[in-house]
């Protein structure tokens, strides 16, 4: 049986910063529950707690489930994210230094994997994890 107290929420994060959040609410013990997904920090929250989380640094806002699945905002389940990569694909690494860096896939597992990106005039390979990294579209000129 459901608390009514609870809800799970999608908590909307500012890019890089899904883990900080999720490390906020575990020292809060305020959520249950929690899952990254592409953006978003998925968990069961009390109704209480929304405003109060909603002013934690790298929080944009804190949703209802039911809104962002009306509204479409809130992207494909983790286990879709893993299968969508192959090598050779261009990606973004989010997680980088100062500002994000774009290269291609050279290897991928469904969780980690290998990214050439250019260094100093060379490829240099990088190790990454699905959350560091997303897809680049192509420009429709080069599909």
């Amino acid at each position: 049986m459901e608390d009514a107290g609870v809800k799970v929420v999608g908590i909307e994060a500012v890019p890089g910063h899904e883990i900080r959040v999720t490390r906020y609410l575990q020292q809060l013990d305020t959520a249950r529950m929690t899952e990254l997904v592409k953006g978003y920090v998925v968990c069961e929250l009390d109704r209480t707690k929304i405003e109060a989380v909603s002013k934690f640094p790298g929080v944009r806002r804190v949703m209802p489930i039911e809104d962002l699945c009306d509204v479409g905002t809130l992207a494909a389940p983790p286990s879709a994210c893993e299968e969508m990569f192959a090598p050779g694909d261009l990606v973004r690494i989010a997680h980088w230094a100062s500002t994000p860096v774009i290269g291609f896939l050279r290897e991928w597992d469904g969780k980690q994997g290998v990214v050439d990106v250019a260094l100093f005039g060379r490829a240099i390979p990088v190790r990454v994890t699905r959350p560091a990294i997303e897809p680049v579209p192509l420009p429709e000129q080069w599909a």
